[in-house]
């Protein structure tokens, strides 16, 4: 079975491939077809020789899809003779070698050398794998920042602010930073595509005191380390290093959804579940959306979502009561459920790039009602009525404190997927309890006793843990 190529792949192949075959068009001109006239100068007719040599050199190189090498004879050619099919083929070479802003900078001197004696042909499939190539990169511009700054993108300087347009950068991550003296520098990075324009507003900050900035790279000292040092006046000098790049404040969004699971809800229904009673994790479902504002490693913001969990005890000893003071053992099964709206506030801390790493606190209330279902067990103790559900509720008010940790991956500049674990301690304000008592048909059961009860009891302990696995998506923005 033949495999199929990704969308995105298959649409770079087929660019990539309406590159070199514009490209091509461009080749069949002799060695001197509009060569760049320089008459008079000494020795011309051997430099001409020469740079045919290399040109011929090249053809030869460039048919045996030598690309490098064959470039190397293309450019010497053209140093020692410039010839619009000199030009041409070694921006098909780049075209190969996949530098396309190299390839752009030569069709354009093409266009500039030999603009009066180009055929119209010519300048018409020179200015079309020009408007392929620039589909095949990308360019980055830059507003918002004091005029006089300088642009480097990947650590090269690329001009001063403002700009006359664009910079034109390969598709892909580039890193762009703007610096003057007296303003703090900025940094950030950014994914390019092909044919895409990157707006950057960069607006400096301007230092409290006074005196003179001087970012200096050290050599070697780390990929992120920048030295700071600051001129006071009269020689005195402060001097600092920082690592890390600097990241530009980004408002987020999350929505996480996890599973959350409860070892007890504390209350009455643990009481007693010995020998064959049962007593499994209790389980639910859990919604929650986070949005907040980050600034460099450090982040903050606010909460909501809704939560659900649901606990089953069974065969468990409790006591049922009737009048004149008797009380009776009977086996029974509780199921208590747990559910309601969460809203607070978290503060967080993240690093890494690639693998994410995130430690969060969050903290807040929790408001809606807890229900407790009781049905006479199948093994009953001899004597003990059955009974159907028999139902306690009670609003239920926590607050809590919910540390955090997670770990994700980003899918894009923007996107990351995260897989963590969070668990929240809920503490209750007030203990929700069930103050009636709930009274049971004795028909069938307890000898004498006109009626019997359950009395009243708490619902859950006053604090206990929900652990929550979560699954999330996140999104930056920038």
């Amino acid at each position: 079975m033949r495999a199929r190529a990704r969308p995105g792949t298959t649409r770079r192949r087929a660019a990539r491939g309406g590159l070199l075959l514009a490209a091509a068009l461009l080749a069949p001109l002799p060695f001197g077809s509009l060569a760049a006239a320089q008459p008079g100068e000494p020795g011309e007719v051997q430099r001409r020789e020469e740079a045919r040599a290399h040109f011929q050199r090249g053809i030869a190189l460039r048919d045996q899809e030598r690309w490098a090498e064959a470039l190397a004879e293309f450019q010497a050619s053209r140093s020692l003779f410039m010839t619009l099919n000199g030009t041409t083929n070694a921006a098909a070479c780049l075209i190969q070698l996949e530098r396309y802003l190299e390839a752009i900078a030569l069709y354009e001197s093409a266009l500039r050398d030999f603009s009066e004696r180009l055929k119209a042909e010519d300048k018409r499939d020179i200015l079309l794998v020009v408007k392929l190539l620039y589909n095949a990169v990308g360019a980055i511009g830059i507003a918002g920042a004091e005029p006089g700054a300088t642009v480097l993108i990947d650590g090269v300087p690329r001009g001063e602010l403002p700009l006359g347009a664009p910079l034109r950068v390969p598709r892909g991550p580039h890193t762009v930073r703007v610096v003057k003296a007296g303003y703090q520098p900025f940094e950030q990075r950014l994914d390019v595509g092909g044919g895409e324009t990157v707006q950057v507003t960069a607006r400096l900050v301007r230092l409290q005191e006074t005196g003179t900035l001087e970012v200096a790279e050290p050599p070697r000292e780390g990929p992120d380390a920048r030295r700071i040092r600051l001129s006071r006046g009269a020689g005195a000098t402060d001097e600092r290093e920082e690592r890390g790049p600097r990241r530009t404040p980004r408002w987020l969004a999350e929505l996480s959804a996890a599973a959350p699971l409860v070892v007890s809800f504390g209350g009455d229904a643990p009481t007693g579940c010995v020998a064959s009673c049962s007593k499994p994790l209790g389980a639910g479902v859990s919604l929650m959306v986070h949005g907040g504002y980050g600034i460099d490693h450090l982040s903050f913001g606010a909460s909501a979502g809704y939560l659900s969990v649901r606990q089953a005890v069974r065969g468990r000893i409790t006591t049922l009561e009737a009048v004149g003071g008797a009380s009776y053992p009977v086996r029974v099964d509780d199921t208590t459920a747990l559910r309601g709206a969460l809203f607070g506030a978290w503060v967080g801390y993240s690093s890494g790039e690639v693998l994410r790493l995130h430690a969060r606190l969050g903290a807040g209330g929790l408001l809606g009602v807890i229900a407790a279902s009781r049905t006479s067990a199948r093994a009953s103790t001899g004597g003990a009525p059955s009974f159907g559900p028999l139902e306690r509720s009670a609003a239920a008010r926590f607050v809590y404190v919910a540390p955090e940790v997670r770990a994700g991956v980003r899918l894009a500049r923007r996107v990351e997927l995260t897989l963590g674990l969070e668990v929240p301690l809920l503490i209750a304000v007030p203990r929700p309890a069930s103050s009636q008592r709930v009274f049971v048909d004795t028909a069938a059961g307890v000898d004498h006793a006109a009626s019997a009860w359950f009395p009243g009891e708490p619902l859950t302990a006053p604090l206990f843990p929900i652990f929550m696995p979560a699954l999330g998506a996140r999104y930056d923005f920038y």
